[in-house]
């Protein structure tokens, strides 16, 4: 009988409820606790394995492995130091000490707390090994987790390694805007029925676009047939809860929905990805080969567009989901005033029927696009405190009330 586990989905705040909800849709049995930044529940280590090879929207998911009262640099070092860390990973991984939260005692720091919990991890190898892990901070093993609520210490080893928005589909070193877990819950939040069409306007490097596509299609996040991540969980030791899963079921799951994807195409919804950039436009054309089935990577319709020749395709109803760019992807267009003025006379004149959903850090986008947002939901893109707001594009009607959302994170 498996050992029942104690996890914590980590996600961008704000958006806890919407991981809650796709965690119970992958694994209906579970009773998942919402608080800031994270969701908490019980899985044993195969469903581990499964959520992070399926799950959208959470960033990593942890394991928890002490949780307790600590007022001095000495007691984080014995709770520290009292965990078995040879049932999880052998002294040859390399490991990194990440620490956040707030309230440490008053003896520790928060770069001082990383070197205590190291130390313990490494004094506790030697006394069974003799040797002692390396710490690598750039690219490790093994990530060590030590999170600060006032004196409650938690300490969680990584099931993830790299962070689940990194899809494996992009390449090296092209930083995004919109990452691809934050994208995969702001479209889930629109509440998409998987069947009306989708427009970005203005796509970049087509997350949006791509995230809809693999949502409707109900493809595995974090599995591509081309290339099969790693993940950390996969580097534990054999005498770790993961050391009997077969992966090679959980991997031949995902396998088979890949594979058979081609057989459901005339299923899938109308999306387009239009930008003013050729260069996007043919980074996203290559992403979404690189991350979808070529028959679904084949249905998307990708345009060198710009904003001011944006016409509605030939159907009533659809969602535009946009983050609007800055800078250089603004082209011609130059500033963000002019910009949502175009984009507010198109949608009037262009999408009657049909709803637009934008991403921005303008907190006065509302009232310059001169259109009632139904709903504007804060939220965070990396630092940046950002708000998702619906319009609703519609002729000959009032204004509809504005909802509030005094329950999503403001911070």
């Amino acid at each position: 009988m498996e050992v029942p586990l104690s996890i914590v989905a980590i996600c961008p705040r704000g958006l806890e409820l919407i991981v809650s909800e796709e965690l119970t849709y992958l694994l209906s049995h579970i009773r998942p606790k919402i608080k800031k930044g994270g969701v908490f529940f019980i899985a044993t280590a195969e469903e581990v394995c499964m959520l992070n090879l399926w799950a959208r929207t959470p960033t990593r998911l942890l394991i928890l492995l002490t949780r307790t009262q600590t007022n001095s640099a000495g007691e984080l070092y014995s709770c520290s130091h009292k965990i078995q860390w040879k049932n999880w990973f052998l002294p040859g991984r390399t490991i990194k000490v990440d620490v956040n939260g707030r309230g440490f005692p008053k003896d520790v720091s928060l770069r001082y707390a990383s070197l205590i919990v190291k130390d313990a991890i490494c004094d506790s190898f030697r006394n069974d090994y003799g040797i002692r892990p390396t710490v690598d901070t750039k690219n490790p093993d093994i990530r060590i987790w030590v999170n600060f609520d006032n004196s409650l210490v938690t300490i969680s080893i990584d099931s993830t390694g790299q962070p689940l928005y990194k899809r494996g589909w992009r390449k090296d070193g092209f930083i995004a805007p919109l990452k691809e877990n934050l994208a995969a819950s702001l479209i889930r939040l629109t509440e998409w029925d998987k069947k009306a069409p989708i427009i970005d306007p203005m796509c970049g490097s087509g997350t949006f676009i791509i995230e809809a596509a693999g949502i409707a299609a109900k493809l595995p996040a974090n599995f591509t047939l081309q290339k099969k991540r790693v993940f950390s969980y996969e580097l534990f030791s054999k005498s770790s809860p993961f050391g009997n899963i077969n992966t090679k079921k959980i991997y031949s799951s995902a396998e088979e929905v890949w594979k058979t994807c081609d057989e459901k195409s005339h299923t899938h919804p109308s999306l387009f990805g239009f930008d003013i950039s050729e260069e996007n436009i043919d980074k996203a054309k290559k992403n979404a080969f690189r991350a979808l089935p070529e028959p679904l990577a084949e249905k998307i319709s990708w345009n060198v567009k710009s904003l001011h020749a944006l016409t509605r395709p030939n159907f009533d109803k659809g969602l535009i989901l946009t983050n609007p760019p800055y800078g250089k992807r603004m082209g011609k267009i130059s500033s963000m005033d002019e910009l949502i003025a175009t984009f507010s006379s198109i949608l009037k004149k262009q999408f009657t029927g049909w709803s637009v959903w934008i991403l921005t850090n303008e907190r006065e986008l509302v009232s310059k696009i001169k259109l009632r947002a139904s709903e504007k939901i804060a939220l965070r893109n990396g630092d940046i405190e950002c708000f998702w707001c619906k319009f609703d594009i519609f002729r000959g009607s009032k204004f509809r009330k504005e909802k509030s959302y005094d329950n999503i994170e403001q911070s």
